[in-house]
């Protein structure tokens, strides 16, 4: 992800990145403790799964994900997507950091590796973000943005 604002920038209020989302990519199911994430569509589609919700988010959309709040993005789509993600407070900058996805601006975003997924497992605790191995079950109701 590359950063547009750190909490030193901020005040440690929030934190805003930009995103690329290749065609098969997916975020694990996870749940933050700390903050709160706000997604808005640039390009693209994407799959929102929000404590088992299913929710389709296009270009102009946008989603807030609260803390505590199981939660995973899918691009289930052919193309890929490009997203800004805002996180309140700001910190999970220093999870990006350990996990070794923060980008430089203007580099191109790489597929991840088995290294990248690790570096993500051991820095979750640190930072609030606890993985999910699996739903306990997914509805299959589809939505086509926030209500």
């Amino acid at each position: 992800m590359e950063q547009h604002f750190s909490g030193s920038d901020t005040g440690s209020l929030f934190s805003l990145f930009e995103n690329c989302a290749p065609v098969s990519s997916r975020t694990p199911i996870h749940v933050h403790a700390y903050d709160d994430e706000t997604f808005y569509m640039l390009e693209g589609e994407m799959t929102a799964v929000v404590n088992g919700k299913r929710v389709i988010l296009r270009a102009g959309d946008s989603i807030l994900l609260p803390r505590n709040v199981p939660h995973q993005l899918l691009n289930e789509s052919s193309e890929p997507a490009r997203y800004l993600l805002l996180c309140t407070p700001s910190g999970f900058e220093g999870f990006l950091a350990s996990g070794g996805l923060l980008l430089s601006p203007g580099s191109e975003p790489q597929p991840t590796s088995g290294e990248d997924i690790e570096r993500m497992r051991a820095a979750a605790p640190r930072f609030g973000i606890t993985l999910l191995r699996e739903w306990p079950e997914v509805s299959a109701e589809v939505g086509t943005g926030p209500e």
